[in-house]
């Protein structure tokens, strides 16, 4: 019996080594291109760059179309059980957030964005009681709703970048350099390539931002090719986490995953213009 025992062991080790040899398959809808979700940041970018050069307020409006945009397709991109409460409460904080930063008088601050993540949570659990259908995978669907709406909130941490001509300037640097980078997500289909994809797409990001500075003026080289870097990294790595998942070959999908490239990096913006542009 223990003789058994050992070879069964054994036996497991062996194929759990075999396997740990074997070069990692990604699965299929990872590794073909997804040019709508190119276009998407592309132009989210373009127009961000716009509205920044306009006013905050324009660029609140941007960030609130993409929190829609979000919603509409988050909860079937990542399987919720409950779509139209997940929809409803990240919409809902999605444009809430943005809004918040420039009220009352259009300056950005983010002292209101925790009230509106604390209406997104209050709506996510008021639907959940609400249900009559069995609440099934109930830990599930809050997990995909509370990711939605931490990515919603993260989204108007880009508005206190545009505020003042230094960070204003980071900023269209960061949203150029964020929407070069997505070219990289063209080359998923060259194996060669799929495994650097991060480090292109960061290059691209230093890249784009770096001549957005050089046409604007500011910020310095140093500042632009880090924030151009970081948010690429960040926005990239994002991406080809969703990649992984089947409804993302459908356009909403696309849609929701570019959503969430152009709204997470705010943050990282927000950090680097803290520390090096005051």
């Amino acid at each position: 019996m223990d003789e058994q025992v050992s070879e069964t062991r054994a036996a497991r080790r062996a194929r759990r080594d075999a396997m740990l040899r074997q070069a990692p398959r990604l699965p299929e809808m990872a590794t073909v291109p997804r040019p709508v979700v190119v276009v998407a940041t592309l132009v989210w970018c373009a127009l961000l760059v716009v509205a920044v050069r306009i006013d905050p307020v324009v660029v609140a409006a941007v960030l609130a179309w993409a929190g829609l945009v979000l919603a509409w397709g988050w909860p079937r991109l990542l399987g919720s059980s409950s779509r139209f409460g997940s929809s409803l409460a990240i919409g809902v904080a999605g444009v809430l957030a943005p809004v918040a930063s420039v009220l009352p008088d259009g300056e950005p601050d983010l002292a209101l964005v925790p009230a509106a993540l604390a209406i997104g949570l209050g709506l996510m659990f008021g639907h959940q009681i609400v249900r009559r259908d069995g609440r099934p995978r109930l830990t599930e669907s809050i997990g995909v709703t509370s990711f939605g709406l931490a990515l919603a909130a993260l989204g108007a941490t880009w508005l206190p970048v545009t505020l003042g001509t230094r960070p204003a300037a980071l900023a269209v640097a960061a949203f150029v350099g964020l929407g070069v980078s997505a070219l990289a997500d063209l080359a998923v289909g060259i194996q060669r390539l799929r495994a650097w994809l991060l480090p292109l797409a960061m290059v691209l990001g230093a890249s784009g931002a770096l001549v957005a500075a050089a046409v604007v003026g500011e910020p310095g080289p140093a500042a632009a090719a880090l924030t151009g870097l970081l948010v690429a990294a960040v926005s990239h790595a994002l991406r080809r986490m969703l990649s992984v998942l089947p409804p993302v070959t459908a356009v909403r999908g696309q849609l929701a995953s570019a959503a969430a490239g152009i709204l997470v990096p705010g943050v990282v913006a927000y950090g680097v213009a803290l520390a090096l542009v005051g």
